[in-house]
Formats: structure tokens, sequence, C-alpha cells
């Protein structure tokens, strides 16, 4: 009777021409290499790549889970309070043919998808990198830098008035003497994300830094550098709006457009009797970034000048001063913020289309579990607003962040 046994484990090519003494264990080792890696990598999310790096795919993201009570001035409205996803987003990152071909995608889940980042660049070396798709034009550097890394729940009211949030163009950007110096040039649709040009102006934005004691990276949480740093920084944007961009024909990310400008309140018709057949917008910004030890100080100025062709022109400007100190190193953080914003009033030939002279004081308390990546974040905003009566309000809000 034959006796059965177990099937031998089948030998591959490289197993025989090793046994053979065709090739070293050194060829053996690079000839049976895995071809492709996974891995998690904490803030990042899993990350699949080829063995020679080629190739690279990270896909992960955040999210914002916010609790607030607002308690209104005007006896009119009841207080509120409500739970919400601030933010949820899903990212996919890295590179294709090479390390210097690099792509992102990133989308908002919360409240219905929608595309946020959709970009393609090549990095040519670190003084020039080419990227062309859907980010955030150079502007403020507290636009610019993500909503997971601010010293607050959320940006300042400056900001929230004066920024053009993402849109569709292409930029040149690059750095010098290890980011002592910084810059980034761009032209854009103008219109936000998600959006055509109806027009054939387009927007043009440029933005500088400089960081004399070394690369200051856009974090404003004081977790505590091994040496001082300081960042000084300016922007500049110019955009032609027409009465084909109102109204629905721009997305309210671009809060210039919607805040500072107020423009989605008007149609075609009603743009062109007050401005005639353009509005020239211009928008510069200067901020200060300072750290040291656990301490953090920044300071962002805004103006915007709004051009018509019929009637005055007129300026607004806001700014923000803000500072945090880690009481408990990488674990308590302490802040305070002051943010004011101001415009030009209306008159028989200055026809404004928004008005405003707001302030907001805000204190708060940032707990980090494992600094960003898990994080609990709490403040107090008093709100001041000289235009409306019954409108100083205070808001409390707690937000729970962590990476996945």
């Amino acid at each position: 009777m034959a006796c059965l046994t177990p099937a031998a484990k089948a030998r591959t090519l490289e197993d025989i021409l090793k046994d053979k003494g065709v090739i070293t264990a050194e060829d053996y080792a690079e000839a049976t290499r895995n071809p492709a890696l996974a891995y998690y990598q904490p803030g990042k999310g899993m990350t699949i790549e080829t063995a020679d790096g080629n190739y690279k795919a990270q896909i992960g993201g955040y999210a914002q889970l916010i609790y607030r009570y607002s308690d209104y001035d005007d006896s009119a409205r009841n207080n509120k309070s409500d739970f919400d996803i601030r933010r949820f987003k899903i990212q996919l990152k890295g590179h294709l043919v090479n390390r210097k071909f690099g792509y992102k995608f990133q989308g908002e889940m919360a409240g219905g998808f929608k595309t946020e980042d959709a970009y393609l660049n090549y990095t040519f070396g670190a003084p020039l990198v080419l990227q062309g798709g859907q980010f955030k034009p150079p502007q403020a550097r507290q636009e610019l830098t993500s909503a997971s890394r601010q010293l607050f729940p959320d940006r300042s009211l400056a900001n929230d008035t004066f920024n053009f949030g993402r849109d569709q163009g292409i930029q040149v950007a690059g750095s010098f003497k290890h980011e002592l110096l910084q810059y980034r040039v761009g032209v854009f649709n103008g219109n936000g994300p998600n959006i055509s040009n109806p027009d054939n102006h387009l927007m043009y934005n440029g933005r500088i830094d400089i960081n004399p004691f070394g690369s200051f990276r856009m974090n404003e949480a004081g977790f505590p550098p091994q040496q001082v740093l300081l960042n000084l920084g300016a922007s500049f944007s110019y955009n032609t709006v027409t009465g084909d961009d109102v109204g629905s024909n721009f997305d309210k990310d671009n809060d210039v457009l919607d805040k500072a400008l107020n423009l989605d309140a008007m149609t075609k018709a009603e743009f062109t009797t007050a401005y005639g057949k353009d509005l020239k917008v211009q928008v510069m910004t200067a901020n200060v970034n300072y750290k040291w030890s656990a301490l953090t100080i920044a300071g962002e100025y805004y103006a915007m000048n709004a051009d018509p062709e019929l009637g005055e022109d007129w300026d607004a400007d806001g700014y923000y001063l803000q500072a945090g100190y880690q009481v408990l190193p990488q674990t308590l953080e302490v802040g305070v913020r002051y943010a004011a914003i101001d415009s030009d009033s209306k008159t028989a030939t200055r026809r404004v289309s928004a008005e405003f002279d707001k302030s907001e004081t805000q204190v708060g308390v940032n707990y980090y579990f494992n600094k960003h990546l898990a994080k609990l974040q709490t403040d107090l905003t008093f709100v001041q607003d000289d235009l409306q009566n019954d409108s100083d309000d205070v808001v409390f809000r707690l937000q729970a962040q962590f990476y996945y």
C-alpha cells in the first residue's frame, strides 16, 4: 500500500537559484522583498507604498465635534444650545511615479459631502514647487493654518471676514536658505471652490514669509520649541468682480465676497446699478508669529479696498491679537484673543454692500491627550457689535478633536 505524506511546499524560482548558488543571499532578499508596504501612522492614517517608495498613498483625516451655548443680548431671541459635527474630513494624499510628483484630495463630510482640496504638484526643488487644482490661494497666515492646529476652537472674527477660502487655479511656491524665506504666487478663478469662472477676470494672489530663526510651522499651539521662533509674513490679493460673479455664482467659502462685501445678497441688476460694470477688490494682510518656551504670540492685520466703476471706493479692515501659554507642557494650555473688524459707512456716493463695526474677546483652555491628534478645546466669547442694538452676545464652546 502506498504511504500518503503531506505535500511538500513548492519552492519558488528564487529558492531554487539560491540553493544552487546562482544568486547570493543579498540577491535573494532583494528578489523576495514585499513589493508593497502597508502601515498605520497616528495623524497620517493608513499608508500604502511600494518598496521603492515611488508610489505612496495615505488615507486618513480628522473630526471636530462641538457643543455651543449662545446667550443672546436681544430679549426677542431665545438662547441657543446645540451639538454639532463641526468638521469631519477625509484626506487622501501621497505621490506617484516618483517622490517629486505629489497629490492631495480632501473632502468635508459634515453636513453633506463637499470637495475641498484636489490638486497635483511637482517639486523641481526646494525653491520651486508647481501646483494646480483646487486649494487655498496665498493669503492670511491664520487661514492657511489648518483648522486642526488653531489655538482656539476656530479662527478669529477678522480672518472669518477677510479670507478667500479655497479656489481653483495654479501657483508656484518655494523656499530658500532652509525656509528663511518662503514665497507663494498664484492665479485663481476668484469665485471659491467648486465654482467655474463666469467671466474672463482672474484673482491674483501672492505671499511672502520670513523666518529669521529657522523654520516656523503653521501651528498655533505653544508646544515648546527647541529655540526662539519668529515669523513675519504678508500677502496681497487682487480680484475684479462683475455682475456675473454675484449671487449664486460664487461659493460662500470665499468670505471676502460673502461677508466683507456681502455680494451674495445682490442680483446682477442691483450690482450693475450700484457699481457699474465691475468692482476691483484688493486685500492685504501682515502678520507676526512668535514662539518661545511654552509661550506663543500671534497677530495679523487685514485691509481691504473696494473700488467700483461708479461711485466712491471704500475701505474695511480688521485684526486679531492672541497669546497662549502651556501651563503644563504638551498637556494644558490657556489662551486669550481679541479681534475686531470695521468698515466705511454708506453715503450717497459710497454705496457699500456691507457695513460692520464689531469686536470679540475670547478666553480659552486646551487639553492635549496627544498634541493635535486628540484634544479638547473650550472657550468663552464676548461679542460687541456697535452697529446693532441688543447684540452683545456671549458664546460658550466645547470642542473635541481626533485624527483617525
